[in-house]
Formats: structure tokens, C-alpha cells, sequence
């Protein structure tokens, strides 16, 4: 993937900032900016330093012989960390004459806190800094995505043959993880939820030793990863005779889904967008219900920019993909929630996500 025009756009956005250093630390921050794939995980200890004339990468000794295979053709100097990390780029940052160096918001206290007291000049942060880049997706982003989103509609449709009264949620999470590492998911997005009766109730509920019986209904809440990106839906689905209470609640989350979904369109705000499923639910008497906004942007990270929830001050671009997905939890009950996956389009969007959203009785 050519990630060369990305770290134009964050030169650009430095320019307009009067010009300071960035120093890029965030694990999928880093993975977009220089696009190095096979390199970057959870585990690295590494940074990339960007001005309108630099492009350095540091890691340390495990990862280096990587990066510099990666970074071949691209303009990105790869350096090997010594000692330590943030002192050796203050260093050198000096060394240029530099000023000023901005850091994600999203970077841990410490580290900023770390870094400023290292560096001798400014240190400040600046919101976003590449979130908002990211949010618009390039098409191959788009294809990896929608790879990702047909890996989990293949398990869900494997878990409608695997799912039978007396089976746990742990069991039934532990098949789902499998089918989707097996069938080319790289690792899980997320921790999958599998919620049955009023443990749907709990939008998080972790799955336990709970086995699902007559009357469940089941909240699936999954995605895969591939080519480094996410996918993320929800289904609910009912175990034998599921209760008319529980269907008048299945349907109107549909019909809120639904809303949600023909909300959506470029330039649209997002509290818009929550707004119109939101309201099928407060028609329906349900509004209290649903706890939680109506979605939100996926990418390299499952949850991105935007956020799709009624205090949102987003609005849409041709090219985000998010998720639409309105729930109700009754305590003690159940709950139900169906989730979409989109990609925004001028006139409206195109889905992602391709699975049932009838209600299925296994």
C-alpha cells in the first residue's frame, strides 16, 4: 500500500500549524504513516519523527531488520534505537535546530510528560493529529475492510449451524474466534460478545459458562482483521420459542437500524444520523433503552473517527466507514442489537456488512 501521499497530508497539516516537528508514537498512527506492514504490533517500541524535511522511523534491535526491508523505496530513514528512545530523538531533533515538537492526544501521559522534560524546547499536543486523516479511507482501505466484514459474515453463518441449546457463550465465542483466525482473520479486533438472555442486557457483557437455553435471545457482537484492518457488526438471534415481548423489541431495533442506515450520506452531522435511529426508538416507548451512540468510524483500530452519537460535532465523509448499530437492554430481560457496517458515499452509503437482519430462530 503506498503510504507516501499520508505522510504529505501530515506535513501539510504541520505547515498550517507553523511548521513543528511531529513525533508519531501510537501503534496504528504508526502503522498508517509509513504503511510498513509485517513490522508494527502491539509489542513495538518504536517512533516516527516527521518535518517537512525529515522522515525517521526508530525501533529497536527486534524489529529493525524488518523496517528497513519495508522502508526500501520510500523515502523513510530507519533508525536503531540504543538506549533510549525519546532521548535519542530529542537529541537529534535538536541537533537539526528544531524548536517544536507536537505529540498525538491520544499519547500517554508519561510519555509526553517524559519527552518535554527531554526535549529543550516546546512540547505540546495537538488533537487528532492523524485521526482525522485516517477517517478518509483509500480505496484499497476500503477493499481490506470489506474483506474483513465477508470473513464475519462467514462466521456468523457458521455459528447458525454451531449454536444449540446447552452450549455456552464461552464455547460459542471460542468457535467464532477459531472460524475467523482459521479462515485468514490476523489475530481479533476486539474480544467477541456473546450475550444470551439478560446477559444481553450488559451492551459489553464478557461471555461466560452461561449455556444458552429455549427462550435466549443471543447478541453477537464480532469482527475480523485482515491486511491489518477491522471489520465490526452485531446480530441477534433467538433459541426456540423466543417470547412476543422480546420480537416487538428485535423489531424495532430493526426498524431503528433501517433509519439509521437511510441517514446516512456525505455531509450529513453525525448527532443527525443518531438522531434518526434514536427516534424510532423514543416513538416506540424505548428511547431509555438505548444506552449508547449509534456508531462509530473502523479501520486500522475498531473504533475511529467518527464518532456517530447524539453529543457528535462530525459529520460525514465520502469515503469514512462506520458502523450503525442501535441497540435496547431491559434488565433482567435481554437486549438486542444489530449492527452495519458502511461505507459513506455522496448520495447515501453501501454496506459492508451482508448477513441476515430477520430475526433467525435456531
Amino acid at each position: 500500500m503506498n503510504a507516501a501521499p499520508r505522510l504529505e497530508a501530515l506535513r501539510k497539516r504541520l505547515a498550517e500549524d507553523g511548521g513543528p516537528a511531529a513525533l508519531v508514537t501510537q501503534t496504528s498512527n504508526l502503522l498508517y504513516l509509513t504503511g510498513f506492514e509485517d513490522v508494527i504490533d502491539h509489542g513495538i517500541n518504536a517512533a516516527c519523527v516527521v518535518t517537512d524535511d525529515i522522515a525517521w522511523f526508530y525501533t529497536d534491535s527486534r524489529y529493525v531488520e524488518a523496517a528497513m526491508a519495508a522502508a526500501e523505496g520510500t523515502g523513510w530513514d530507519v533508525r536503531l534505537q540504543k538506549e533510549n528512545l525519546y532521548v535519542e530523538v530529542c537529541e537529534a531533533l535538536q541537533a537539526t535546530g528544531a524548536t517544536t515538537i507536537v505529540m498525538e492526544s491520544s499519547v500517554p501521559y508519561g510519555r509526553f510528560k517524559f519527552v518535554s522534560e527531554q526535549f529543550e524546547g516546546s512540547v505540546r499536543v495537538v488533537d487528532q493529529l492523524l485521526e482525522e486523516i485516517r477517517q478518509v479511507k483509500e480505496v484499497e482501505e476500503i477493499e481490506r475492510i470489506a474483506l474483513a466484514a465477508t470473513l464475519a459474515d462467514r462466521a456468523f453463518d457458521h455459528l447458525l449451524g454451531y449454536i444449540v441449546p446447552g452450549k455456552t457463550e464461552a464455547e460459542i465465542a471460542l468457535e467464532l474466534e477459531f472460524f475467523m483466525r482459521k479462515n485468514g482473520s490476523v489475530g481479533m479486533p476486539f474480544e467477541p460478545i456473546v450475550a444470551s438472555g439478560p446477559n444481553g442486557a450488559r451492551p459489553h457483557a464478557i461471555p461466560g459458562e452461561r449455556p444458552v437455553g429455549d427462550g435466549d435471545l443471543i447478541v453477537l457482537d464480532f469482527g475480523a482483521r485482515v491486511g491489518g484492518y477491522c471489520s465490526d457488526m452485531t446480530r441477534t438471534v433467538g433459541v426456540g420459542s423466543v417470547r412476543e415481548e422480546e420480537r416487538r423489541l428485535y423489531d424495532a431495533v430493526l426498524e431503528a437500524n433501517e433509519a439509521g442506515l437511510a441517514a446516512v450520506r456525505a455531509g450529513m452531522t453525525c448527532f443527525d444520523v443518531d438522531a434518526a435511529s434514536r427516534a424510532v426508538l423514543e416513538q416506540r416507548g424505548l428511547g431509555d433503552l438505548f444506552t449508547h451512540g449509534v456508531g462509530h468510524g473502523v479501520g486500522l483500530d475498531v473504533h475511529e473517527l467518527p464518532i456517530v452519537g447524539p453529543r457528535s460535532k462530525h459529520s460525514l465523509r465520502a469515503g469514512a466507514v462506520i458502523t450503525i448499530e442501535p441497540g435496547v437492554y431491559v434488565s433482567g430481560l435481554a437486549g438486542v442489537r444489530i449492527e452495519d457496517l458502511v461505507v459513506v458515499e455522496p448520495q447515501g452509503h453501501r454496506r459492508l456488512t451482508n448477513a441476515p437482519k430477520d430475526l433467525l430462530i435456531i
